[in-house]
């Protein structure tokens, strides 16, 4: 065989090798822009176990025919992206037409789904939970215990109205309700010193708790914003004269999560724990989450002689000195607006 065969068969072997090299090289790389597919939805949840790993995340996802096998391209293609193996445990977004490598590098980077809720003031922690339940993100693991209106966690820990800042809470996919609860916490305990930083807490108040209790009760009857301190200055007053606080919120609070909207004499009439019309001083626990204003309005009340107030009809209260006054309101504003309506 001469000398230039012999080079051109050479040639030959090598342009095969270097084709088959180059096919190889892009059957293994394509393998990172292989499409996900949902057959019954444009998006889902999919869990990355602890402990786990990328093939068997793969293999996960094959099962449910999110994706197509690999076979070894596939491996070859993981073994020279390292990095993609490198999964961290959690819920992750998967959609339809996504790509694999992007996918996979989303899970190395923990780019983990999160979600967020906005616990809204002058709501009690039984609704909360029932807004926490409507999402279908969150795991309810509090239970209400109607004996003592504490709620119980899967620890059997006690958890209480009030205490937690109503804010917007970022959270993980599936978090439990006490997690979101406990940011909440903490954040209502930075608030508390920073406003009595500049403040401190008044004569008749005792402690944090009897704070957060009486401004949830100023968040509940407050109708106009700017009445804040004047409804807490007429709470003080009944406070310092040994009266009943005679307040609606703290019937219906102590009905619990069964009351119907129509709030009658009878419940005013049956003692609870929370019953003011019934009871003296404060109630044991706070009714709802006041807002920041409610407790800086019990720490800044307006001084004044006024013992009572009753609603106008317009989201604001007429407020008087005595009884006879008081009784005169209730006939202009409340009794002659039901005598209206029928």
């Amino acid at each position: 065989m001469s000398t230039s065969i012999k080079a051109t068969s050479i040639t030959f072997l090598m342009s095969i090798v270097l084709l088959i090299s180059l096919v190889s090289a892009y059957l293994i790389n394509v393998q990172g822009r292989t499409v996900l597919t949902l057959p019954n939805s444009d998006s889902t949840y999919v869990e990355v176990k602890s402990g786990s790993n990328v093939h068997q995340l793969l293999a996960h996802l094959s099962q449910r025919q999110y994706l197509s096998e690999g076979g070894i391209l596939r491996k070859l293609w993981l073994k020279m992206n390292p990095q993609l193996s490198q999964i961290k445990a959690g819920w992750y977004t998967i959609s339809n037409g996504d790509h694999l490598a992007g996918w996979l590098s989303n899970i190395e980077k923990g780019a983990v789904v999160t979600h967020a809720i906005t616990l809204v003031e002058g709501k009690t922690l039984w609704e909360w939970l029932a807004q926490m339940q409507k999402t279908g993100v969150i795991n309810i693991d509090l239970r209400f215990n109607e004996n003592d209106f504490s709620y119980i966690d899967s620890m059997g820990n006690r958890w209480f109205e009030g205490m937690y800042l109503p804010e917007t809470y970022q959270f993980t996919h599936l978090a439990s309700a006490t997690s979101i609860l406990k940011q909440a916490k903490q954040a209502q305990d930075v608030q508390l010193t920073q406003l009595l930083g500049d403040n401190e807490l008044p004569e008749l108040i005792s402690s944090n708790a009897q704070w957060i209790t009486l401004a949830s009760i100023v968040e509940k009857e407050t109708g106009a914003a700017h009445e804040r301190e004047h409804i807490a200055g007429v709470f003080f007053n009944r406070l310092a004269r040994n009266m009943r606080l005679q307040t609606d919120p703290t019937v219906i609070y102590g009905i619990g999560p069964s009351f119907d909207g129509d709030i009658t004499r009878v419940h005013l009439r049956t003692p609870t724990p929370f019953n003011t019309y019934t009871m003296k001083g404060l109630p044991p626990s706070p009714i709802a989450a006041p807002s920041k204003a409610a407790l800086k309005a019990v720490l800044n009340p307006l001084a004044t002689d006024d013992l009572f107030f009753v609603a106008k009809g317009n989201g604001e209260h007429y407020f008087s000195e005595t009884l006879e006054e008081h009784n005169q309101a209730v006939q202009q504003y409340q009794l002659n607006q039901s005598m209206n309506k029928e």
